[in-house]
């Protein structure tokens, strides 16, 4: 990115390179995000009809992949070391069979990876949305009018008589694949497939920008990275959604390259608009990207640049088809994000009609005209200003409090563990200024420096090509769109902030930006280096200076991201759940209904009956102004819930089974005091988790039971 051999960049091949590497290193990244993305398109419709089963979709998924990948294939490449690319594959090979080795088991519902793994699932064996809870079995319409009755439960909505699961379908139909393959053991070593996949899509976007030479210490780095490991390790959004970012990054370095060549350059902006776009199939917040692009498709209208058009028309078409998508399927989900989604929309809107005011004004000369504008002193000040604005980011621990509502289900859970780690309780706390020492945990601080005097370099020499005083670089997009992304994030992170959970927000962007940027910093150090010392003393061996400050920019990159990770390199987290859960429907028979009646079995457990086992499931809830859990208020509302739940069940012709796992009270004395018979113990399983911490870089683990009771409904009393 900092390479200077060519106006736009383009790294110069020289006899070391070779074709079929840069081929390997470059395109065959592009090829796999296009599949990628081609699966998540093509299982909207599919989904829609009912038909994601083997029999139909692997035909259509199998053709929409050819499509895709010769399309892909038509990207060129770049010429690069073979030692530089067999590296590079063997760094993205070794993060994937790592994370598969390590792959967590996160069926039983506690975090998002729990509900993504059961949403695949259901789509792998149910082949269809929404969630059929078979309510008849449940009592019917007579039991969605009693108040104490629920069908949902933690990220899956009851909407009228059906369930709808909480995300966007993209991955979970990626997921699914893999269960159709091997199971579930199939469904959770897919991402770490893809995360595989995406380490070697950044070596690819540093070789267009930075130089082959340099891809394998950003592979290195970002494949060391803690986040990018937990991801790749659970059924995440974040593993796809980075490497369908990455490739189109890469594209888009290739679009503005090709200004001498209009329809390879138009070709290849609407290939990266439509891969910048499909990434609405994975995650809501796509929508930040999309509308970071438009001022660059501003700019490129304005200076006439062939891709363009084809940009601005293939970021919109998937962008307009994920948004459907996402109202159809996920309309609850939609409504619980408005806080955070009405913003992205409304800066969609305001950068489309800023962008298109820019580009009426600057075809009419009048931005041209403006002495400010063209002023040779403005790329200074918007670096100086940039800088600033990077040094309030760090620095906001020093003067800032970031806080959340109180009353906040997030703000709550902080409460909680700031009173298990001992910390002052303050739940409204979101800790959003630290978001950038969260990055320096997992990268160290010289790295995330770099990143900032690399970020501001660019910027410096971006400013004159927007002015027209020199030519577009070709990394113009993607920087733009990084640096505002990054900032974005940084600011706001949106999460609730108990590590290492949190930390996965920055993967898809913000920490593969930042590895490009440290990379490339260290390159051009590298490169100025024996010029630089020459002023001072006599130099020798140029290519001895050079080597020995690549080497020392490979340890300051490499070296704290593997000591971040290293302690929790080999934890395997949630061990023992499939099998937990296959226990668990071995312990329901034909014609039972299950009852969740106490917190944890509420949270963790319906869905996994109702989509794994086949057992109609459904939660009792009581209000808490009945009185407190465990309480004779709360006992008595809870028990006569109870029995107006069995008789509707048992009307129906069903068996109610109560199931308990814990909360206030032990669920057996749950199961006791409700007057259930038979109680039995279905599952027993001690397991590691994630440790979770607020202020400090996660560093080991922590054991969680999976319980699950369960107790036959008393008959009412006569």
């Amino acid at each position: 990115m900092l390479d200077a051999s060519s106006p736009t960049g383009a790294p110069t091949p020289t006899r070391e390179e070779h074709r079929w590497a840069g081929l390997l290193l470059t395109r065959v990244p592009v090829v796999l995000a296009a599949v990628v993305a081609a699966v998540t398109v093509v299982a909207v419709p599919l989904v829609l009809l009912d038909l994601w089963r083997p029999v139909v979709a692997l035909p259509v998924v199998l053709v929409a992949a050819v499509a895709a990948g010769r399309l892909a294939v038509g990207v060129p490449d770049v010429a690069a070391p073979r030692w530089a690319a067999l590296t590079c594959v063997g760094i993205a090979v070794a993060a994937a069979v790592w994370a598969g080795l390590t792959h967590a088991e996160h069926v039983v519902l506690r975090r998002d990876a729990g509900s993504l793994a059961l949403y695949a699932h259901h789509l792998a064996t149910v082949g269809g949305l929404p969630v059929d809870p078979r309510l008849g079995a449940l009592g019917g319409a007579a039991a969605l009018a009693d108040p104490a009755f629920t069908l949902a439960s933690p990220a899956y909505y009851e909407v009228g008589d059906v369930v709808v699961p909480q995300f966007l379908m993209g991955a979970p139909a990626l997921f699914s694949l893999g269960a159709w393959a091997a199971g579930w053991t199939g469904l959770l070593l897919v991402p770490a497939l893809l995360g595989g996949a995406a380490v070697l899509a950044v070596a690819g976007v540093t070789a267009r920008t930075v130089g082959p030479r340099w891809a394998p210490l950003a592979a290195a780095t970002l494949a060391l990275a803690q986040p990018v490991l937990h991801a790749n390790r659970s059924t995440y959004t974040e593993p796809p959604a980075l490497l369908v970012f990455a490739a189109a990054c890469a594209v888009l370095v290739e679009a503005l390259r090709r200004v001498d060549q209009p329809r390879l350059a138009a070709r290849l902006g609407g290939g990266a608009g439509l891969l910048l776009g499909a990434g609405g199939f994975l995650r809501i917040d796509f929508l930040r990207e999309v509308a970071l692009v438009l001022p660059v498709v501003a700019v490129l209208l304005a200076l006439r640049h062939p891709a363009a058009r084809a940009l601005l028309a293939g970021t919109a078409l998937p962008t307009v088809l994920a948004a459907l998508a996402a109202v159809a399927y996920s309309r609850p989900y939609l409504a619980t994000i408005s806080a955070s989604l009405l913003p992205l929309v409304a800066a969609l809107v305001g950068l489309a009609v800023l962008s298109a005011l820019g580009v009426r004004l600057a075809r009419a000369g009048v931005l041209a005209r403006t002495s400010v504008l063209t002023s040779a002193r403005l790329a200074p000040v918007l670096t100086g200003l940039f800088a600033v604005v990077l040094l309030v980011v760090a620095s906001r621990p020093l003067w800032m409090v970031t806080r959340q509502d109180p009353e906040d289900s997030g703000a709550k859970l902080v409460a909680g563990l700031q009173q298990n780690l001992g910390l002052p309780i303050d739940g409204g706390r979101t800790y959003a200024e630290h978001s950038l020492d969260w990055m320096a945990w997992y990268l160290g601080w010289p790295a995330v420096g770099l990143a900032g005097v690399a970020a501001c370099v660019l910027l410096h020499r971006l400013v004159p090509a927007l002015q027209g005083r020199a030519a577009l670089p070709a990394w113009t997009a993607p920087f733009v769109v990084g640096v505002g992304s990054t900032l974005l994030t940084l600011y706001r992170p949106g999460i609730t902030p108990d590590h290492p959970w949190a930390d996965r927000r920055f993967v898809p962007l913000v920490l593969p930006f930042l590895v490009v940027l440290a990379t490339a910093a260290v390159a051009r150090l590298a490169a100025r280096a024996p010029e630089l010392l020459a002023r001072v003393m006599p130099v020798t061996s140029r290519g001895l200076v050079s080597s020995g400050v690549s080497a020392f920019g490979v340890v300051l990159l490499v070296l704290p991201a593997l000591l971040a990770t290293w302690p929790v390199a080999g934890q395997r987290t949630e061990r023992g759940e499939v099998a937990a859960v296959a226990q668990a429907c071995r312990a329901f028979t034909e014609g039972d209904v299950a009852l969740a009646v106490d917190p944890r079995s509420r949270n963790e457990w319906p869905q996994v009956l109702r989509g794994t086992c086949d057992v109609p499931s459904a939660s009792l809830v009581i209000r808490s102004s009945v009185g407190a859990v465990g309480s004779e208020a709360y006992d008595q509302a809870l028990r006569e819930a109870v029995d107006r739940a069995a008789a509707r069940i048992r009307a129906a012709g069903g068996r109610p089974v109560l199931v308990a796992a814990g909360g206030v009270l032990a669920p057996e004395e749950t199961l006791a005091r409700l007057g259930g018979t038979e109680p039995r113990q279905v599952t027993d399983l001690r397991t590691p988790e994630d440790q979770r911490v607020l202020i400090t870089r996660p560093d080991g683990e922590q054991w969680i039971s999976v319980d699950l009771w369960t107790a036959v409904a008393p008959l009412p009393a006569t």
